[in-house]
C-alpha cells in the first residue's frame, strides 16, 4: 500500500500567516466598531479585552492548526489523493493525467527546511488549484513530474554515496534554453506598467472597508481642510499621493518577478521567478492553448512587449484563470526570436498579416463616435461653458477608432492562426494552433447586411472557462477564408 504523508511542520506557520492575511480588514474593522461603540456608551472593563483577544486569536489559529493536523496526501500509482477536515472531511483524488500545471513556490523561510508549497492545477479548477501542499519537501515536484509523465518512481535502495551522488547528477535535466531577465529590464517594466492603478484601487478598496467606522465629523472637518488649502496644494498632494503609489508598484514587482528565469525542456516551459515567495511554474508543451502578445501604448512607443501562454490549466500567477505570464517585458524582435525558439510548432509571421480595408475605418469612426458625439452634445448643452470639456471623450474615441483599425490583422498558416486586434487600450495578438481552437463564428449586424464587412469570433479553452479572440470590420472574404481554413466543409455563403 501507499504510506500517507503528512505536511512539514513549517506549514502551520504559513496557514497562520495566510489567515491572518485574509482576515485582517474585517478583524481590525470589528475591533474597531467594538471598541468605538463601548467607548461611547461606558466603560469596558480589562477582562473583556482579553477576552476579545482570545476570541480573535482563537478564530486565526483554530482553522490552521485543524487543517495541519488532519491534512494527509498520498501518491498512488495512478493519482494524488489528499483528504482533510474534522467536521466536514473533503476526500480528494487526482489522476495524474489530468494534472494541468504544477507551481512550485518557496517562501524565504522554506529555503532552511528545504521545503517548498506545491500547487496543482486540472482543467476544472474553476480558478483556482485543485491541490495545495503548503509546505512539502522539494523532492515532492520531481516525484509528481515523474508520476505525471508515466514514469515509476524510482526506489532507493541503500547504495555507497558516491554512487548516489553520481545517480542525483545523471538525473538532473538540463534546459535546451535559459531566458534570464536582468533587473534593468523588470525595472522598465514597473515602470511603464499600469500597476499604479491597481495600487490605487486596492487603497481605495481598502478605505472603503473603514467608511461605516470612520466618524463623520472627522472626515468633513478633513475635507474643509483640504478645500482651504487650494486647488494648486490639492494637486500636488494628488501628484504626491501618484507618485508614493506609482512607487509601491514598482517595489511590487521587483519583488515578484525577481531573477525571472524562462526554462525550455523538450516537454515543458518552467517558469522561476519572486524574492521573499520563489515560485517555480511548469507548464506542459502539450498544455498550451495558445499565446497571446500584448503591446500596451507606452510599450509600443518603446518597442516593448509582454507575452502570455493559454493553457486550460489554472495559472495561480495572474488574476485571469488561464493566462500565465511567460515574458514580462521584452524587445518584440527578440521575444518573438525566443517565441520561435522556445515553441517552434508555433507561427510567428507577425509582419505578414493582411490587414482590415479602408472602407472599415469609416466603421470603427462610425461605431465609437456615435456614442460620444451625442452625450457630448448633451453635456456641453446643460452646462454650457464647462459642458465643452465633454468633447474631449469624441476626440479620444476617435483616436481609439484609428488605433483598433490599425491593429486590425489577420495571417493564416497551415497550422496557425493569427489575430490582431486592440479590444480595449493594449493591442492583443493572438497565436492560436488549429487544433486547439474550440470553436469559430463569422456574425454580422443589421447595419453591416448591405455591406461587405464581418467579425471573427474564435474561442479556446483558458483554465476552467474560455477565452475569446475577435476582430472587427475584416472584409467578407478574408472572414470566409479564415471560416473554410477552419471548417472541414467549406462554404460561400
Amino acid at each position: 500500500m501507499f504510506e500517507e504523508r503528512r505536511l512539514h511542520p513549517i506549514a502551520l506557520i504559513k496557514e497562520i500567516i495566510t489567515n491572518i492575511r485574509r482576515n485582517i480588514v474585517p478583524i481590525v474593522v470589528g475591533l474597531f466598531s467594538v471598541f468605538r461603540a463601548i467607548n461611547s456608551r461606558g466603560y469596558l472593563p480589562n477582562w473583556a479585552v482579553y477576552l476579545i483577544i482570545v476570541i480573535v486569536v482563537l478564530l486565526v489559529l483554530t482553522p490552521a492548526v485543524l487543517k495541519y493536523i488532519t491534512y494527509k496526501y498520498t501518491l498512488e500509482d495512478q493519482g494524488i489523493r489528499i483528504k482533510y477536515g474534522l467536521i466536514f472531511r473533503k476526500n480528494t483524488y487526482i489522476p495524474y493525467e489530468r494534472i494541468q500545471t504544477v507551481q512550485k513556490k518557496q517562501w524565504f523561510f522554506f529555503i532552511p527546511f528545504n521545503v517548498c508549497q506545491v500547487l496543482i492545477e486540472t482543467a476544472g479548477g474553476n480558478g483556482k488549484a485543485e491541490a495545495d501542499l503548503v509546505a512539502v519537501p522539494v523532492g515532492v515536484v520531481d516525484e509528481l513530474k515523474d508520476l505525471r509523465d508515466g514514469k515509476k518512481a524510482a526506489i532507493q535502495e541503500a547504495t555507497p554515496e558516491t554512487e548516489e551522488k553520481e545517480v542525483a547528477e545523471a538525473e538532473v535535466e538540463a534546459p535546451e534554453k535559459t531566458v534570464v531577465l536582468q533587473t534593468k529590464q523588470l525595472i522598465l517594466m514597473a515602470v511603464t506598467s499600469g500597476g499604479v492603478f491597481g495600487t490605487l484601487l486596492i487603497v481605495l478598496a481598502f478605505m472603503q472597508q473603514f467608511r461605516d467606522v470612520i466618524p463623520t465629523d472627522w472626515m468633513e472637518t478633513q475635507a474643509e481642510q483640504l478645500w482651504k488649502m487650494g486647488i494648486i496644494v490639492f494637486i500636488i498632494l494628488i501628484i504626491l499621493l501618484l507618485l508614493v503609489l506609482w512607487g509601491i508598484s514598482i517595489v511590487t514587482t521587483l519583488f515578484k518577478y525577481f531573477q525571472f528565469k524562462l526554462m525550455k525542456y523538450p516537454h515543458s516551459l518552467v517558469i522561476e521567478k519572486g524574492l521573499l515567495e520563489r515560485n517555480h511554474t511548469t507548464i506542459s508543451l502539450a498544455r498550451i492553448q495558445g499565446i497571446t502578445i500584448i503591446e500596451s501604448p507606452l510599450r509600443q512607443m518603446l518597442g516593448l512587449v509582454a507575452v502570455k501562454v493559454i493553457t486550460a490549466g489554472n495559472s495561480g500567477d495572474e488574476k485571469q484563470s488561464g493566462d500565465i505570464l511567460l515574458l514580462p517585458i521584452m524587445k518584440k524582435d527578440l521575444a518573438l526570436k525566443t517565441l520561435k525558439e522556445m515553441l517552434p510548432n508555433y507561427v510567428f509571421e507577425i509582419e505578414e498579416m493582411e490587414r482590415a480595408p479602408k472602407s472599415s475605418l469609416r466603421r470603427f469612426l462610425r461605431i465609437y463616435l456615435i456614442w460620444t458625439i451625442i452625450p457630448a452634445l448633451v453635456a456641453s448643452i446643460m452646462f454650457f461653458p464647462l459642458g465643452l470639456i465633454s468633447f474631449i471623450l469624441p476626440i479620444l474615441a476617435g483616436i481609439k477608432a484609428i488605433s483598433s483599425y490599425r491593429a486590425t490583422g489577420l495571417f493564416t498558416h497551415k497550422h496557425t492562426l493569427l489575430v490582431q486586434s486592440r479590444p480595449f487600450i493594449s493591442k492583443l495578438t493572438h497565436i492560436i494552433r488549429k487544433e486547439r481552437i474550440q470553436g469559430l463564428s463569422i456574425r454580422q449586424s443589421i447595419w453591416m447586411e448591405k455591406g461587405t464587412s464581418r467579425h471573427l469570433n474564435v474561442w479556446l479553452k483558458s483554465g476552467s472557462t474560455s477565452t475569446e479572440a475577435f476582430v472587427r470590420y475584416i472584409n467578407k472574404d478574408q472572414a470566409i477564408t479564415i471560416y473554410n481554413w477552419y471548417s472541414p466543409s467549406k462554404t460561400n455563403n
